[in-house]
């Protein structure tokens, strides 16, 4: 038998003459393509949840770092606050004149406008205290003096719907921010 003969589509073929597939072969052909675009489904899902998480670990992680920066510049203290109800986020506030009232510091990946949906501030090192610097005292700031260091330390845990976590951790005598995964 030749190859070319073995290669044919050897089709169901009716008594007419038309060749088809039966309904079995159809149903079992959608069954497939339906289980297939479930698991992929679910995976670009798990996928976006972590990419998500990562992403806001990097944008705290940052915005710390540049808080911190920031108050070394310009020698004047720094804020930034994390938001810790729905929705969540962070903002970030100086402190132009000695003693006097806190600014917010305009930037477009920070508040609560920008912050995930599948992203929570899980847990912070302390209690809520930015009712001097936001007028919120139901959220959370860590304040960068001008020589660099923080005025507390700790780490932050953030958490996506998965339930995976990151922690973002913040030592104070340095100002070191680091990300655990």
């Amino acid at each position: 038998m030749p190859i070319r003969d073995s290669m044919r589509h050897n089709a169901v073929r009716h008594k007419n003459g038309h060749a088809g597939f039966t309904l079995i072969e159809l149903v079992v052909v959608v069954g497939l393509i339906a289980v297939v675009l479930a698991i992929l489904t679910a995976v670009m899902r798990a996928a976006s949840n972590s990419f998500q998480l990562r992403r806001s670990a990097t944008v705290v992680t940052s915005e710390l770092r540049r808080a911190q920066s920031s108050a070394v510049a310009e020698n004047i203290p720094y804020a930034v606050e994390f938001i810790l109800s729905s929705p969540y986020g962070i903002n970030e506030w100086k402190q132009p004149t000695p003693g006097g009232g806190w600014v917010a510091v305009p930037r477009p990946v920070t508040g609560s406008e920008n912050w995930p949906s599948q992203v929570s501030i899980t847990s912070v090192p302390g209690a809520a205290n930015c009712s001097g610097i936001s007028g919120s005292g139901s959220n959370w700031c860590v304040t960068f003096q001008p020589l660099g260091f923080a005025d507390q330390g700790g780490s932050v845990l953030l958490q996506n719907k998965s339930g995976t976590t990151a922690s973002i951790n913040l030592n104070a005598a340095t100002g070191r921010v680091s990300i655990t995964p």
